[in-house]
């Protein structure tokens, strides 16, 4: 009845143990389908079928070892067959959660002619079609430590190419002549970006809602920020958040300190502190494989200070409640727009380095198209030659740039920001203050305000009117003065929301302009407002799904 399988090595191999082989595989894979008593197998005689219940002309054949069934002896889980580098599993895999997390935010674009959005024939001559965020990641948490890795699929869609910039840097001498140079950046390839938008490991602890977490973390500084861009009630973020980096490789310490005087108190104050190598994160900086701080692959020159983050939250009226059960879980920024009960929360942080060396990010939405993108911040390096002790002998000690000199060995920078979100039955008010000083810092301030109404139109849906005034302004041309008209920067944004299942299902129809006087008269040289324009239509898809829904994490991914 049986063959011989004659295998690529030249040994004969009976048919009926293949089949036999891969029988008791399959059975084991499905044992705990399976009962006890169906572990016996018998064959027919004749015909060489396999069945589980004794019969006619049928003979015994094997009975394979029984394996504990997951379901009812949990003391056996960190036993398997698995490789070695999946060898043990925890003691109690209910106390696990494992989540799939995915974004996709597509728009369309349509601006005035001076705007980057046009060809610069007409207004709204055509509609630019692109992805505004594409993510995708896991969440992992048991009772004691967790992780969560969330990638930047939109990275995937840059093309690569080289790059080179020059420009012009206007410096005094020490004899107070006035002098300028050419300096021509290394050539390098623009979008080199990452793929990897969030990576972490934490571990809690047991005092104090105390939690510890490494890797390429969301810096605790920013309200925006922290918040996810799947919550965002606004279109777009505000301007200072271009400033600096949102993520960042290093070490965080958070804990909920009012926990230890009542359990019902542990949402109500938050504190962060991070110390930061202060480079960016993959997403943005395409840094931080293998070695990050003391490298200088990425900027030129080794960097070894760090960057420190601290943060405190304190939600006065307590955090946000779950719709299905009532109970309290996590402040998470966006989601509070669709409590009924009033909630304040207000935020206040800090960021410190000696010397800042990643530029701002170059966002298209903050920037007008007849002029080139304006550098939020000046970090060590830009326009000049930082040497290994932090002199430069090429520059005078009044340079107006990103070199060190021998008066200026640093370019450090302090920012502080004070935040504060409001809501109550539908109404929405939004808004934060940020300063920044020390040398890299273009004395910038940032301040914007957000107003809305979320509107219930049925249990799913909601409206809501939206009216954003974004104001950003320092000394960008480093004259000393950041109160030149072409150094204050204002947006105004005028939108709708409709929410079709939540921050899930969400569509945004806004207005955006530009108020910025960056272009000259031609018969004065004053300057002269741009008339910069938008539309924007976005679509947001963002869904979950596992074993828990994400408020239920330790932990909250961006």
């Amino acid at each position: 009845m049986f063959h011989l399988f004659k295998n690529p090595y030249g040994v004969r191999i009976p048919q009926r143990k293949i089949i036999l082989f891969f029988l008791f595989s399959s059975i084991s894979l499905f044992q705990p389908v399976l009962s006890q008593s169906a572990t016996e197998l018998y064959e027919d005689k004749d015909t060489g079928q396999i069945f589980t219940k004794p019969g006619n002309n049928r003979v015994k054949i094997d009975k394979f070892p029984s394996v504990p069934d997951d379901r009812t002896n949990k003391t056996n889980h960190n036993v398997t067959t698995l490789p070695d580098a999946f060898a043990h599993r925890p003691d109690d895999v209910s106390k696990e959660k494992l989540t799939i997390t995915g974004r996709v935010q597509f728009r369309g674009a349509s601006g005035t002619a001076q705007s980057p959005l046009s060809n610069g024939h007409r207004d709204f001559n055509a509609i630019d079609y692109a992805f505004r965020r594409l993510r995708l990641g896991a969440m992992y948490e048991n009772d004691w430590w967790g992780a969560s890795i969330q990638l930047r699929l939109e990275n995937m869609l840059n093309r690569v190419d080289l790059s080179q910039t020059t420009q012009t840097v206007n410096y005094t001498d020490a004899s107070g002549r006035p002098g300028s140079v050419n300096v021509v950046t290394n050539e390098r390839l623009k979008d080199n970006r990452g793929y990897i938008q969030e990576a972490v490991i934490y571990t809690k602890l047991p005092y104090a809602g105390g939690r510890i977490t490494l890797g390429q973390i969301n810096v605790p500084f920013n309200r925006e920020y922290i918040g996810s861009s799947a919550n965002l009630v606004s279109l777009e973020r505000s301007m200072v958040t271009a400033a600096l980096p949102q993520f960042d490789n290093g070490i965080m310490l958070q804990a909920t300190p009012l926990k230890e005087i009542h359990p019902k108190y542990e949402r109500y104050l938050h504190l962060s502190f991070m110390v930061g190598n202060g480079k960016g994160g993959g997403g943005d900086y395409g840094t931080g494989r293998r070695q990050d701080l003391t490298t200088s692959n990425r900027y030129g020159f080794v960097n070894i200070s760090p960057t420190y983050y601290g943060r405190a939250v304190w939600n006065v009226l307590g955090s946000l409640k779950r719709e299905s059960d009532g109970r309290e879980v996590n402040w998470q920024e966006g989601e509070e727009i669709f409590q009924r009960d009033m909630k304040l929360s207000l935020g206040s942080a800090f960021q410190q380095t000696q010397n800042l060396v990643t530029p701002a990010v170059s966002a298209m939405e903050y920037n007008a198209g007849t002029t080139n993108g304006i550098a939020f911040v000046t970090p060590q390096g830009v326009n000049g030659y930082p040497s290994a002790d932090g002199g430069s002998s090429t520059l005078g000690y009044n340079t107006q740039n990103g070199g060190t000199t021998p008066g200026r060995t640093k370019m450090g920078l302090i920012a502080h920001t004070y935040d504060a979100t409001f809501t109550w039955s539908g109404f929405y008010f939004n808004t934060a203050y940020t300063k920044m000083s020390g040398p890299a810092s273009n004395g910038l301030i940032g301040w914007h305000t957000t107003f809305g109404y979320n509107i219930p139109i049925t249990n799913k849906f909601y409206l809501m009117p939206i009216f954003k005034y974004d104001q950003l302004m320092g000394d960008f041309n480093r004259n000393g003065n950041r109160h030149d008209p072409n150094e204050t920067l204002r947006i105004y944004w005028i939108g709708l929301n409709l929410f079709g299942d939540k921050h899930h299902y969400k569509v945004q129809l806004y207005y955006e302009i530009l108020a910025n006087k960056l272009d000259r008269d031609v018969n004065t040289g004053s300057p002269m407002l741009i008339d910069d324009r938008r539309i924007y239509l976005q679509v947001q898809a963002n869904f979950w799904t596992g074993t828990t829904s994400p408020e239920s994490y330790g932990y909250r991914s961006n």
